[in-house]
């Protein structure tokens, strides 16, 4: 039976990924900072994995097969794992590390590893490329990439969802870039992340050296906000206008006109097995939870501004 450690295993995707390795059979560790009761199919480890002594102690502990990281950020934290991993395949979650693309569609092979040492302080989108350049470097950790975009569903901390659906709920005017709303947009669902990342920790496929992409496959954000309109039974009122007048708060999946315009996501579905989710059921366990938590993104606080940028104020 393949054993798999996944860091961060409580977390938003965590959850998902930890329930399909379950289900694939795979004796699954989840992991995280805090102690926590982690239901009755698993097992659970806290420890910090920023703290080299405690995540070696712990893969001395657990010996996975499989090492499945959704809480790395810092080329430091690869190299880290690189010391101390002795398992068959390590699993780095990524995200859209691609350049500015200027709305081709993203393939794996648009990243390139970046040149000489990575700065002292790094954003979140940075860390992931710079961890990226620090696997390519790498010649002895038997490496996989899963890239996903912008990821929602039930719980997403990021509220990000949230924007969306209070706007199309008030009734009101929504806000959407005139050059790019109609794009396909970078969107997955945690559960089908979750689902790659158990289908990558599968060790009978061969995803040594890789890097897939993870998205829906011709979801627009205008389809997203249809979708949730027709979730909802209201009827959505979207507002073009150029993506540099929309207030960042009111944009937070953009899409940005100079980056991508979502993922080619062929490799995952030829090696991995890979095929997205209907948008409608992503949609559904969303909104039930959307309805049941009712959280508020902070970009709502300023919807009067954005009414008034739609002239109906």
């Amino acid at each position: 039976m393949t054993r798999a450690l996944v860091l961060g295993g409580a977390g938003f995707i965590g959850t998902a990924a930890c329930k399909e390795l379950m289900r694939r059979g795979v004796e699954t560790i989840a992991a995280g900072r805090k102690e926590r009761p982690y239901g009755t199919f698993t097992s659970y480890v806290a420890f910090d994995r920023t703290d080299e002594e405690q995540l070696a102690a712990a893969l001395e502990k657990t010996q996975p097969d499989v090492l499945l990281d959704l809480a790395c950020y810092m080329p430091e934290q690869v190299a880290v794992v690189a010391r101390h991993f002795k398992g068959r395949r390590y699993i780095f979650i990524s995200t859209g590390v691609y350049p500015d693309l200027k709305g081709k569609i993203a393939r794996e092979e648009d990243f390139v590893p970046l040149s000489g040492d990575p700065p002292s302080v790094l954003d979140y989108r940075e860390g992931k490329r710079w961890c990226e350049t620090t696997l390519a470097r790498l010649t002895d950790l038997p490496w996989t990439v899963i890239r996903p975009p912008a990821v929602f569903g039930p719980a997403d901390h990021t509220l990000r969802i949230a924007a969306y659906i209070q706007r199309v709920a008030d009734g009101g005017p929504v806000l959407v870039p005139k050059e790019t709303y109609e794009w396909q947009a970078g969107l997955a669902w945690n559960k089908d992340v979750g689902f790659a990342c158990a289908l990558a920790s599968d060790l009978r496929k061969d995803t040594a050296r890789k890097a897939y992409n993870i998205a829906f496959e011709g979801v627009s954000l205008n389809a997203l906000l249809e979708g949730i309109a027709r979730a909802l039974a209201v009827t959505p009122h979207l507002y073009p206008i150029p993506f540099a007048e929309i207030p960042e708060g009111a944009r937070p999946y953009g899409p940005d006109p100079d980056r991508s315009q979502g993922y080619v996501i062929d490799r995952a579905r030829r090696e991995l097995g890979f095929e997205p989710s209907a948008l409608e059921d992503a949609l559904a366990e969303t909104l039930a939870w959307y309805q049941v938590a009712k959280p508020s993104h902070p970009g709502y606080a300023d919807r009067a501004k954005e009414l008034a940028l739609a002239g109906s104020a």
